[in-house]
């Protein structure tokens, strides 16, 4: 199973700070994340978990917006980037 990322948000440095990042590793998300491997998607609640995935798995979470709720779209590897002060 692959995600065709065409129409779904990919500005991730603001999105990491603003929302998956302000919110401690360990605790639940107010939105989950969605994790999609070869032949299945799973919930996954937090951020501790998700960086237990390996790097390629695709991840996807929806964020409302001021007048719309976005989806956003990367993989663990943009978040542990992120994480040690890449992108």
């Amino acid at each position: 199973m692959k995600v065709i990322p065409t129409g779904l948000r990919k500005d991730l440095k603001p999105f990491f700070n603003q929302h998956v990042l302000s919110i401690p590793t360990s605790e639940r998300q107010a939105s989950p994340f969605l994790v999609v491997d070869e032949e299945t998607v799973m919930k996954c609640n937090n951020v501790d978990e998700l960086l237990e995935y390996s790097d390629d798995i695709e991840v996807l979470q929806t964020w409302p917006g001021a007048k719309r709720s976005d989806v956003f779209y990367f993989k663990v590897s943009d978040l542990k980037e992120h994480m040690k002060g890449g992108k």
